[in-house]
């Protein structure tokens, strides 16, 4: 690495106006203490104008600490497996019901940001689905990229309602690479179909598809309105109660595995080194990764000192 980078230069403006305040105050202590001798000579020692000194430098030291500034690089490796996992989040309305907390959409996001967190060197994409599948994000390595397209799923902003989990997975194929021995499908839901055919698409895509699915499998929920309120039909307000019975089939059938998370919670790493990644291959390789080194200590250790020496002692009269 060449040269000095301040990598949270965004902070410069709080930065800049926190030492002018503090310049502020130590050109106005200095005035004061020079007026104090200047009234009395010889009364007042020099103790406060050396604390307010100290402590000014300590807050500078510490600042540019905030900053973090790095002159410096380190290399890191990583492994790198390279598997594409296509996620199909279900974003239809009964996915905010709240059996699960806050609700199963919610739970869901939560769940599979972990998931992407926890498979380094693998490439997450997403596919929201209700009435029709919308692609939020291709395959990534970057887990900070995934977590911000899961944030966009809601099911207000999906153009069609209902719930076509077959239709999503058969989007699902323009994720996925020739070499489907690297692939994976993850489909999360409540496990609602309304006549898409999941299982017949899922054996078209040719890699092993796992179902997690969410909310409670005997009693269910009642599905929100947009008004506060329960959505109703005929009078009658809907129930939605998780479907484990096709996506079971589904998983059984491309050779995956389903997951009934139903309302509790799961380790997301543990699921994700222990049952899921086995599913697939990838490279054994080893990726090398030059990161910059943070450097902040080298202010932040010797302002601290300066703070603390700043606050020691009262001031006194010689």
């Amino acid at each position: 690495m060449n040269g000095w980078v301040w990598h949270n230069a965004s902070w410069w403006p709080i930065f800049a106006g926190l030492v002018g305040v503090g310049a502020m105050v130590l050109i106005l202590n200095h005035r004061l203490r020079r007026k104090q001798r200047s009234l009395v000579p010889g009364v007042f020692g020099s103790t406060s104008s050396s604390r307010s000194t100290l402590s000014f430098l300590g807050s500078l030291l510490v600042g540019v600490a905030v900053l973090d500034p790095r002159w410096s690089s380190e290399t890191i490796e990583l492994p790198f497996r390279g598997r594409n996992v296509v996620v199909l989040l279900d974003a239809s309305r009964s996915m905010r019901c709240q059996d699960a907390a806050p609700d199963r959409l919610e739970v869901a996001k939560t769940i599979l940001g972990e998931l992407a967190e926890s498979a380094v060197g693998d490439r997450f994409g997403l596919i929201a689905f209700a009435g029709s599948p919308v692609p939020k994000c291709p395959p990534t390595a970057d887990p900070r990229a995934f977590r911000r397209a899961l944030r966009q799923v809601d099911p207000d902003r999906m153009p069609v309602g209902g719930s076509l989990p077959g239709d999503a997975l058969r989007e699902a194929a323009s994720f996925l690479t020739d070499d489907r021995d690297d692939g994976l499908v993850l489909l999360v839901s409540d496990g609602d179909d309304m006549g898409s055919w999941p299982v017949e698409a899922a054996r078209g895509l040719g890699v092993p598809v796992v179902t997690i699915t969410l909310g409670d499998a005997e009693r269910g929920a009642r599905i929100p309105d947009n008004e506060g309120g329960w959505v109703v039909y005929d009078d009658s307000e809907v129930w939605s109660v998780r479907n484990d019975k096709e996506m079971k089939a589904l998983s059984q059938a491309t050779g995956g595995i389903h997951v009934p998370l139903g309302t509790s919670v799961v380790d997301a790493q543990a699921l994700w080194h222990q049952r899921l990644a086995p599913l697939v291959g990838g490279s054994g390789e080893v990726q090398h990764i030059t990161m910059d080194r943070p450097e902040w200590r080298w202010f932040a250790v010797p302002g601290v000192l300066l703070l603390g020496l700043g606050a020691v002692g009262r001031p006194r009269i010689a």
